[in-house]
């Protein structure tokens, strides 16, 4: 699979995320905790470890969404010329699609069990990245939070405490900062503090989303469409999308996954 397609959108997004990542742990570990923990000791070493950790696993599974052929040949298996009852035909790939599988015109490519394409990768999620890019979004929700808890008190006290003045520098840090309402630090610590917050929210939105998709058996596209063949039970729903091994590890194979060309068999079967 491209690493990034030639789109600037997704390239500046993706970049964006891979240098703001150790900005933020640089700022957390540098800045932030030897106002709470002095260095050398258990505290900050602890801190330390559990910080890069969660920077270490959210770029493993970047790296695994990246690195994932989630193309319709990634399984391997060869295409049937003749069009099968739920397959489509793909005039830009000109070959014969299995069921869930979508062009995605970024990627050019048709994607196995196309959930959505995501800029922040430059890639799509589907049937062989999916874990990933969940486990990607669940570690990143769960650092955010860290860092916010970590920030809470530092930044209002850089701030000024909690004034309309510190309010307005954290909605619109750079804004106060060219107006000159903050200086140059606290436009930093506004910055990575606002950040942090927004990231959060927006993570754990994704998280619910797209947990509550996978819970269904649903893509994206299949929820926008009110399609509903896939749904085998919760627990079917989350093994067939996330195979066995828990959903955090980044060792995951794709081999207790249900095979595609086992879908419409098994929508069948689930209708009947």
């Amino acid at each position: 699979m491209v690493l990034l397609n030639q789109f600037g959108t997704d390239m500046v997004a993706c970049l964006f995320m891979v240098v703001m990542l150790p900005i933020v742990y640089i700022y957390e570990l540098g800045t932030v905790l030897p106002t709470i923990h002095p260095a050398h000791t258990i505290g900050f070493y602890l801190h330390i470890v559990a910080a890069t950790y969660v920077l270490a696993t959210i770029f493993g599974n970047l790296f695994l969404i990246l690195r994932t052929d989630t193309t319709t040949h990634a399984t391997g298996v060869i295409l049937p010329s003749i069009l099968k009852k739920g397959w489509r035909f793909c005039s830009y790939c000109e070959y014969n699609a299995p069921p869930r599988s979508f062009h995605c015109h970024q990627c050019n490519k048709c994607i196995l069990k196309r959930d959505h394409h995501c800029v922040f990768t430059g890639n799509c999620v589907g049937y062989a990245n999916h874990r990933y890019y969940l486990s990607m979004i669940v570690w990143i929700c769960l650092g955010t939070l860290y860092s916010n808890i970590l920030n809470f008190d530092y930044t209002w006290e850089v701030l000024g405490g909690l004034t309309w003045r510190s309010l307005f520098s954290m909605v619109l840090p750079l804004v106060s900062w060219l107006f000159g309402v903050t200086h140059a630090f606290t436009f930093y610590v506004a910055l990575v503090s606002s950040l942090c917050v927004i990231v959060f929210f927006l993570m754990v939105a994704l998280v619910v989303y797209h947990s509550m998709l996978i819970s269904k058996g649903q893509t994206v596209f299949e929820l926008n469409h009110k399609i509903k063949d896939y749904n085998y039970g919760w627990k079917a729903n989350i093994t067939e999308a996330l195979g066995k091994k828990l959903v955090f590890s980044m060792d995951q194979s794709i081999n207790t996954i249900t095979p595609p060309w086992k879908w419409n068999r098994l929508a069948q079967g689930h209708r009947s």
